[in-house]
């Protein structure tokens, strides 16, 4: 299974890259922003400092030019020729998640969408890149099709690129920690459907929005994210367990249809 480990780094050089990615055993055309020279996987973590910019490389290996840009940041974003490669700057930015990807078809629907975090800085941090797709759209948006938008039903729902249970193997999406620990979870959507994350045993904190900063402040055990949405959260927890989070959708959190899947991951806590 592919795209089970966020590739994070310091050095700001990413390439545009094709795959596939594994719908339980059908292998869909995919298209993914990540660290040079890491492997195809899940999409790359981009950490910035707060309120600098951080000079960049994006290398396309597509046979497509693409744009990459931020959500809700007032960004022209770079653009870059196939097979070329260019050199740009970060937008200075706010403390907080937010979602960059490639604009088009092929970045909506081939999953080419990763996490900003700007300042994130904790000993415990984590990161849920959601996102939902239709399994049988993705080769043909790959081969040049476009979709009919009225037909979209999405058929698998993912943490960092992959549903549960290989969500449980990947280090990022799986909060571990010890009672008391202060950890910050870094969300982003980059579905067409908005999401409602649940927190069993636990409540979050939000920390800042792009979208909707009234809720900053706000401490809940249920909390909506809108597409395109980047959001940060702090928990500390108060018990010792183990505790799912997952879409509060029921549809969101099945693989094809069938339960449990999707949009599953766990809280573990340990004294």
């Amino acid at each position: 299974m592919l795209g089970l480990i966020c590739h994070q780094f310091q050095a700001q050089t990413l390439r545009i890259d094709t795959g596939t990615w594994d719908a339980q055993g059908t292998p869909c055309a995919a298209l993914r922003i990540l660290a040079a020279d890491a492997p195809f996987g899940a999409n790359a973590i981009v950490d910035l400092d707060l309120n600098e910019p951080g000079s960049a490389s994006l290398i396309n290996l597509d046979t497509l030019e693409h744009t990459l840009v931020i959500s809700d940041v007032d960004w022209e974003g770079i653009s870059v020729a196939p097979g070329d490669t260019a050199v740009f700057t970060w937008p200075e930015l706010n403390f907080g998640t937010y979602r960059y990807h490639l604009t088009g078809l092929r970045g909506e629907f081939l999953q080419a969408s990763g996490i900003l975090r700007v300042g994130v800085s904790a000993t415990h941090r984590f990161v849920w890149n959601l996102a939902d797709l239709q399994s049988n759209w993705m080769d043909s948006v790959a081969n040049g099709l476009v979709p009919v938008w009225e037909n979209y039903i999405p058929d698998f729902f993912t943490i960092n690129e992959a549903h549960y249970p290989y969500t449980l193997d990947d280090e990022q999406a799986v909060v571990a920690l010890a009672m008391g620990d202060t950890a910050l979870i870094s969300v982003a959507n980059a579905g067409q459907m908005d999401h409602v994350l649940h927190f069993h045993g636990y409540h979050v904190e939000i920390l800042q929005s792009t979208r909707l900063p009234s809720r900053v402040g706000w401490i809940k055990d249920s909390v909506p994210i809108r597409t395109g949405e980047g959001l940060t959260l702090q928990l500390i927890p108060d018990k010792t367990g183990i505790y799912p989070v997952h879409d509060h959708n029921l549809i969101a959190v099945t693989n094809a249809g069938f339960y449990p899947g999707g949009m599953l991951t766990q809280i573990i806590v340990e004294p």
